[in-house]
């Protein structure tokens, strides 16, 4: 466990811990007959690489069974137990706005899952900047490549490396392989920088006069 100020990590929900991208493809089929695979997912504006319309997408989105059946990521609250087991604070922020409702629906399934979570914070794409900075993160866990540059200049970015998220990235955002990775790298990094910063604050032996 950690002894010094408390190192918060954001962390987005669909596509890193929610598989929203099984569930597109579950309920594109049920609901419109448009028979997805997860192959077909490449971008994350999703009416430019499937058949599904933006009303078509809107409608998904607003049926309120769509969010609270959404499968668990595997590994993925074992994952983030680690990270929090490991000292941090975990912050998720996440874009859901759909219908009345979705944010007590969103706080029920990270309960019901057991996701250890520190507070859920729920603002528009443009916003996640300033969320991020007023929690003070320094690392933020993403899967959208548009995301991660946005967050770029102000903290640290794991992208979840996905079919759908190819593209350059800055300096300051790094491609893992999955949640379990970007924690693993985290703790890593954070504990190089902490026994680093403590070698530096070590006072010098003196011999006596």
């Amino acid at each position: 466990m950690r002894n010094d100020p408390v190192t918060a990590v954001g962390c987005d929900l669909d596509g890193v811990i929610g598989d929203i991208v099984q569930q597109l493809v579950r309920f594109s089929r049920r609901q419109h007959r448009v028979f997805l695979t997860r192959k077909h997912i490449t971008s994350e504006n999703i009416e430019t690489c499937t058949p599904l319309q933006r009303e078509q997408l809107h409608r998904l989105f607003e049926n309120r069974e769509f969010f609270r059946s959404l499968p668990v990521i595997p590994r993925a609250r074992e994952a983030l137990s680690t990270l929090k087991g490991a000292g941090f604070s975990i912050h998720i922020v996440t874009d859901r706005f759909w219908y009345s409702g979705i944010h007590d629906d969103t706080t029920d399934w990270l309960k019901r899952h057991r996701i250890p979570f520190d507070s859920v914070v729920f603002a528009r794409k443009a916003e996640k900047h300033d969320v991020a900075e007023r929690l003070k993160v320094r690392y933020f866990i993403e899967d959208q490549l548009s995301n991660a540059r946005l967050l770029a200049p102000l903290c640290q970015v794991l992208l979840l490396d996905r079919p759908y998220n190819q593209g350059e990235i800055p300096d300051q955002v790094t491609r893992v392989d999955d949640l379990k990775d970007a924690v693993a790298r985290i703790v890593e990094e954070t504990k190089v920088l902490d026994d680093s910063s403590r070698r530096s604050q070590r006072v010098p032996l003196r011999c006596p006069a």
